[in-house]
């Protein structure tokens, strides 16, 4: 029997789970979704489909406790405005002299583009994203975040979200002019799921090769545990 004077133990921290917990189905479903309503009814719907389902998965990831701060507002906003965009022109009430399916993904290579410059911009003005953004999601030590080695770890890192921003678009610029919209879509979807994957695998394990020797840094292990938690 336990002690009156036993506390219970505390409940584990919340887990991704289900179809909102940023499974890797809330990754497919996008992309099944675009291309079954594509081909079965027309943009708009395929838009509308596939946005409704990655706005569902963002506030999905919250409610199961996942790190989404001032993310998920903007995320959400921006899925509109490029749904909306893309049915005005589709409509014809807009008209940028390309099809409805250029603007569509044209919004989101221009995106990616935006992100890659201004997250250069951050290293050029000797202030890295990754030096910034992990301390915010992650309890590291004073120690640890005031070390020189740390800085140039977190730089380097940060330069592989450049390569990839602008690197992908370069790869979907390409694609784009010579595929399909099917073949476009599912390759682009596949390929830049595959590379991501192994940017942040490769990335993840030279930040911790990097700071490992230093007494301050609390290993791998603690950084993941601790990133997809709200705080």
């Amino acid at each position: 029997m336990k002690g009156l004077d036993e506390q219970p133990a505390p409940p584990p921290p919340p887990q991704p789970g289900g179809l909102a917990g940023g499974s890797n189905l809330d990754q497919l479903m996008p992309v099944l979704l675009f291309i079954g309503f594509y081909n079965l009814v027309d943009i708009k719907a395929a838009v509308v489909a596939a946005t409704a389902w990655s706005i569902k998965a963002a506030v999905g990831r919250r409610r199961n406790g996942l790190a989404i701060g001032w993310w998920l507002p903007v995320v959400t906003t921006y899925l509109i405005i490029r749904s909306v965009v893309t049915i005005l022109v589709d409509e014809e009430i807009l008209d940028f002299g390309v099809s409805p399916e250029a603007v569509y993904f044209g919004i989101g290579i221009s995106t990616k583009i935006i992100i890659g410059t201004v997250v250069l911009g951050t290293i050029l003005a000797g202030r890295p994203l990754l030096a910034w953004a992990i301390p915010k999601v992650v309890n590291l030590s004073d120690e640890l975040i005031e070390e020189p080695r740390f800085a140039r770890t977190m730089t380097v890192a940060t330069f592989v979200i450049v390569f990839w921003e602008y690197g992908s678009s370069a790869w979907d610029i390409w694609l784009y002019n010579n595929s399909g919209i099917n073949l476009f879509f599912l390759t682009r979807s596949a390929v830049n799921f595959g590379v991501s994957f192994v940017l942040i695998t490769g990335t993840l394990m030279y930040i911790d090769r990097s700071l490992d020797h230093l007494d301050s840094y609390p290993g791998l292990t603690h950084i993941l545990e601790e990133s997809g938690h709200v705080r």
